[in-house]
C-alpha cells in the first residue's frame, strides 16, 4: 500500500508527480476539483460527484471531454492500485498550461491530475465529545456552488480558527444569516427538525449534505432547507457539520457558546449510524 498520483493519464508515485509552471492551475488557480471517498475500497456517490465536478467545468467555461477521459475508469484503477482499505480520491482539472496572460485561448488541453490516500480518521471519542467552532464574515467569492480550487480566503479563515483552538470557522453572510463552515456544509436541529442553508451560489452543494437530507428523511425527521441566522444557529439543541472526508462531525461549542447539551446529540448520531449503515455500499 503506498499513496498514488495521477497525471494526464499516467500513474506515478506522488514525488514524481508534475506540472508546468505555466499551468494555469499555479498561475491563476484556474481550475476545479472534487473530494471522493472509498470506505472498503467501495465508491461512495461517485456519479453525484463526478456530474458536479462536470458542472464545475462548464461553470467556468472549462472545456474537458468527459467521455474520453474517462474518469470513473481512472479512479476505480487508482484505488485499486493503492491498496489503501478506506481511500480518499482528490482530482483536480485546471484550464491547461499557456504563458502566462489573464486572456486564455481555446482549444488548450486541460491538466487532469488525481491523488490516492487513506480516508481520514476521526473516531468516535472525537465525535461524541463534539467539535468547537467560531462564527466568521464570509469573504469568499459570489460563486460558492463552483467547486474552485481557489480556496485563499477559507485557508486563512480556518487557519485562523484552529489558531484560535476551534475546528472550523462557521461563514456568516452579511445578512447574518448561516451559510457553511470553511470546507464543510453546516445543520442546525431545533425542535425535532433538521434544518440547513438552502442551496443556493453562496454554498457548495454537497454531496454528502444530501445524502444527510436522504437519511433524515429515511428516519422519519422532518427536513427544511431555508435562511439560519446566526442566533438561531446558536439557540438550536444540536449542531453539526459534514463533508465528504468527515461524514458527519457533532459540534459542541459555538464562539465559545455551548450548542444544546455540548457534545453529541441523540438526532445527530442517529443520523450518522444511519449514515454509516450504507456507506459501504458504495450507495
Amino acid at each position: 500500500m503506498s499513496e498514488l498520483a495521477y497525471v494526464n493519464g499516467v500513474f506515478c508515485d506522488p514525488a514524481d508527480a508534475k506540472v508546468s509552471i505555466e499551468d494555469r492551475g499555479f498561475q491563476f488557480a484556474d481550475g476545479v476539483y472534487e473530494v471522493l471517498v472509498a470506505p472498503g475500497g467501495r465508491l461512495f456517490r461517485a456519479a453525484e460527484h463526478l456530474e458536479r465536478l462536470r458542472r464545475s467545468c462548464e461553470a467556468i467555461d472549462l472545456q474537458v471531454d468527459f467521455d474520453a477521459l474517462d474518469l470513473s475508469a481512472v479512479i476505480r484503477e487508482g484505488i485499486s492500485r493503492s491498496g489503501f482499505e478506506d481511500v480518499m480520491v482528490y482530482v483536480q482539472i485546471t484550464r491547461g498550461v499557456v504563458p502566462r496572460d489573464h486572456v486564455y485561448p481555446d482549444g488548450l488541453t486541460p491538466t487532469v491530475v488525481a491523488t490516492f490516500k487513506p480516508k481520514p480518521v476521526h473516531d468516535d471519542a472525537f465525535r461524541r465529545t463534539g467539535v468547537a467552532l467560531e462564527t466568521a464574515q464570509d469573504i469568499r467569492w459570489a460563486r460558492c456552488s463552483v467547486k474552485s480550487i481557489a480556496l485563499l480566503p477559507n485557508v486563512m479563515l480556518k487557519q485562523a480558527a484552529r489558531r484560535r483552538g476551534r475546528f472550523d470557522a462557521v461563514l456568516v453572510g452579511p445578512d447574518g444569516n448561516v451559510r457553511e463552515a470553511s470546507c464543510a456544509n453546516i445543520f442546525a436541529i431545533t425542535g425535532g427538525t433538521l434544518r440547513t442553508p438552502p442551496p443556493d451560489e453562496q454554498i457548495l452543494h454537497g454531496v454528502t449534505r444530501a445524502y444527510i437530507l436522504e437519511c433524515a428523511r429515511d428516519l422519519g425527521i422532518p427536513t427544511e432547507e431555508a435562511e439560519l441566522p446566526v442566533a438561531d444557529l446558536l439557540a438550536a439543541d444540536e449542531v453539526f457539520i459534514s463533508s465528504t472526508t468527515m461524514d458527519i462531525m457533532p459540534v459542541a461549542t459555538i464562539d465559545d457558546q455551548t450548542i444544546g447539551a455540548g457534545q453529541a446529540g441523540p438526532v445527530t448520531w442517529r443520523l450518522l449510524e444511519r449514515f454509516r449503515r450504507n456507506l459501504t455500499k458504495g450507495v
